[in-house]
């Protein structure tokens, strides 16, 4: 009985754990985002654009 009951609350935590992991990601994405600096901000805006580096 006591393993139906603690297999029950170990699949309740999987939906938290998943969101707090998440919402770390997006967290620290978000600060590195913030805290870069002009100049490379702009490199990596024109790098889908840059043709100088590409090979054919």
């Amino acid at each position: 009985m006591f393993h139906r009951v603690l297999h029950e609350q170990w699949t309740s935590i999987i939906p938290v754990i998943s969101f707090v992991l998440i919402s770390g990601v997006f967290i620290v994405a978000t600060i590195r985002a913030l805290r870069m600096k002009q100049g490379e901000s702009q490199h990596l805006s024109s790098l889908p654009l840059d043709d100088s580096k590409a090979e054919h």
